[in-house]
């Protein structure tokens, strides 16, 4: 009787033990997931800076093509006005320059859009090594869980089966 009490008391012994040592979850790649996170954001904040500079691109091209409409009007009120060659030359010329600025805004609309482009694939690639070790770090943590639990079913089990260990002895 003296041996099963004991060992009740071992066993119970055992299982406060690892109550109160609570295994934690440790990720082994935790490092490499941090810097692949990192990443993802750096390429996120690469496609806000290059989306930035395609709106502005945007918006100075629409101001380039708002001018030259308004120097295109004015041109056309200058003819009907009787206004003089020289005047009618500068309009022209000045027209001429804002559909080159234009034609070069465009171009660099072009630029922008590719680059633009190219970006959103670098940060979908980013995102996708991220989340394949996000996914697996998901994976050992329900994995590690599971084992814990099994581990306190059978401690439980363990601490039943030797707390009701038949008596040695005669019951009559």
């Amino acid at each position: 009787m003296n041996r099963s009490v004991s060992k009740v008391h071992l066993t119970a012994l055992k299982i406060s033990q690892r109550i109160f040592d609570v295994r934690r979850f440790v990720f082994s790649l935790e490092t490499l997931l941090r810097h692949r996170e990192d990443l993802e954001q750096k390429e996120k904040d690469e496609l806000m800076k290059k989306n930035h500079r395609l709106q502005t691109e945007i918006h100075h091209r629409n101001g380039l093509a708002s001018k030259y409409f308004e120097t295109m009007k004015e041109l056309a009120r200058s003819r009907t006005g009787g206004v003089d060659a020289r005047e009618l030359d500068l309009y022209s010329l000045y027209a001429k320059r804002l559909t080159c600025e234009i034609g070069r805004s465009e171009q660099r609309l072009e630029e922008l859009r590719e680059q633009v482009q190219e970006q959103k694939q670098a940060v979908v690639e980013a995102s996708k090594k991220r989340k394949v070790l996000a996914s697996l770090k998901a994976r050992k943590e329900r994995e590690f869980f599971s084992e814990l639990e099994k581990q306190e079913q059978k401690d439980v089990d363990d601490l039943v089966v030797t707390r009701f260990v038949p008596k040695t002895g005669s019951r009559d």
